[in-house]
């Protein structure tokens, strides 16, 4: 019985220490302007048109969203079973959150042995804020599921080296496709610091004997390609739009003018994304490299030198956007866990006459939660309670009026939106009102007329319908106003 209980003890002790970050008020938020609010379009034509091959947008051929339509697919198998609610697009990202720890757990538990290695791993995981965010596993982005697929196949390939089985040759390839069809080129980034490991460790001349190198790749190019090949064939033109929009036009050159200087993702780890943590990265790498045990010692080299290169090939680009850096965080967890499980491993191993058995993991247990303690608390308050800078209201003050509007929280019936910009995360919720049977249409100044009732927050917005009109204002949530409009100023404007 007690053979049976430990292991279920190690389960529900890992699952406890996930949930909250991945999955705890997931569905709170409104819908995030430009890329999960594109996604979600795409989603949604899609499970309206049945072309899972093209994703749409307003009825076209997206070609400004090139990606392969992985993350698509997975948000219309959510879309069927949760049905259409913010929550259903964002669970691939948090299942991918999952995996990516469960994948990281087995790795140290199954091959070094070490299940506390790998809970103190995922405890950095989950407590890293770039992580545990907006883009990456609490949003319908790319990036949650991008990490699971090059964290799977990194994974996979290092124990390939490890072991020279050939079964972890067909995981590696697997993932490679799967990263790919989830994010283009950006899933193998990680490719020229797999060479340079093969070069260092001396697997090199091994891995080009192996058939299976050269099947495995056949089959996963032939699978790559044919999607490309497919899509353009039906949609013409979609692989110059690829080049352009991820290739050689986004490293390349900066687009939407997203130009940062080289160091952004340096500066963006140590000050927000990875936090106090980044300081037991360069002690990880060391503590590593030092490791008595050589499995260890191979993986934190492993490790190191993914990490270095990855972070030097997004660095260079002309292009850089905050999430770039997702498939870095498993990596920095395990290079920032090495310090942590080596003082755990002191603490545990030392054994006193003097002291008694339930001392001897009281000790461990103690330091883990000192150190763990404010981070982890520092992320349920976040997740507990999502909320947007005021910078952004901008974007999402409207949003919540409009999505307590779909809960029936209040009533927009024969409501105008007046906004200007990218507004296909508002357009979500007034298509989900309008098919409520409530009237409520996005506008502009230029189109309304006295007794219109109006929303809008933006001051461009509020400037033109100041000049135009006489209203009265009847509410209002936060730089939301909500007003009725009476007449006009001036005919003549």
């Amino acid at each position: 019985m007690q053979k049976f209980a430990f292991p279920v003890l190690k389960i529900l002790l890992f699952l406890l220490i996930v949930y909250s970050p991945f999955f705890l008020h997931l569905g709170n938020m409104p819908v995030r302007v430009w890329d999960e609010a594109r996604l979600i379009a795409n989603t949604l034509e899609m499970a309206g048109n049945g072309n899972y091959l093209v994703p749409h947008f307003q009825d076209n051929p997206d070609m400004w969203n090139t990606k392969p339509p992985l993350m698509i697919w997975v948000q219309l198998l959510m879309l069927k079973i949760a049905g259409n609610q913010e929550l259903a697009f964002r669970l691939p990202s948090a299942i991918a959150g999952l995996l990516t720890a469960t994948t990281l757990l087995l790795l140290f538990s199954n091959y070094l042995k070490s299940y506390w290695f790998g809970i103190l791993t995922v405890l950095i995981l989950v407590t890293s804020n770039g992580y545990i965010g907006d883009h990456v596993t609490r949003t319908g982005d790319y990036d949650a599921l991008l990490t699971l697929f090059t964290t799977f196949f990194a994974v996979s390939f290092f124990l390939y080296t490890e072991t020279g089985k050939p079964k972890f040759l067909h995981f590696f390839f697997a993932g490679i496709v799967l990263a790919v069809f989830t994010k283009s080129v950006q899933g193998l980034l990680f490719l020229p610091a797999l060479l340079i490991y093969l070069l260092i460790s001396g697997n090199f001349l091994k891995t080009l004997r192996n058939k299976w190198v050269y099947i495995d790749f056949v089959i996963a190019a032939a699978v790559i390609a044919g999607y490309y090949l497919l899509r353009e064939s039906v949609n013409p033109g979609y692989l110059e739009a690829v080049y352009v929009n991820e290739l050689g036009g986004r490293y390349l050159e900066t687009t939407e003018n997203h130009r940062h200087e080289f160091m952004y993702y340096m500066n963006l780890l140590a000050d927000k994304q990875f936090g106090n943590w980044i300081i037991f990265v360069p002690i990880g790498i060391f503590t590593g490299l030092t490791f008595p045990d050589k499995k260890i010692r191979n993986l934190s080299l492993y490790t190191f030198l993914l990490g270095s290169v990855y972070l030097l090939i997004i660095s260079s680009a002309g292009t850089k956007l905050a999430w770039y850096d997702a498939p870095l965080y498993p990596l920095l967890a395990i290079l920032a866990a090495l310090p942590v499980y080596r003082i755990f491993g002191l603490i545990a191993g030392y054994r006193s006459e003097k002291n008694r058995k339930w001392l001897n993991v009281l000790y461990p247990a103690l330091f883990v939660v000192s150190l763990y303690y404010i981070p982890y608390q520092n992320i349920i308050h976040k997740v507990y309670k999502p909320h947007e800078e005021e910078r952004e209201d901008e974007f999402y003050s409207i949003s919540h009026v409009l999505q307590r509007a779909v809960q029936g929280k209040n009533d927009l019936n024969n409501c105008f939106v007046c906004y200007t910009g990218y507004d296909v995360h508002l357009q979500y919720y007034t298509d989900q009102l309008m098919e409520q049977g409530k009237k409520v249409r996005m506008t502009v100044p230029g189109a309304l007329k006295p007794g219109d009732k109006v929303i809008y927050a933006q001051d461009y917005i509020r400037k033109k319908i100041e000049e135009k009109f006489q209203f009265v204002e009847t509410d209002s949530f936060k730089n939301v106003k909500f007003i009725t409009i009476n007449g006009t100023r001036d005919s003549n404007n």
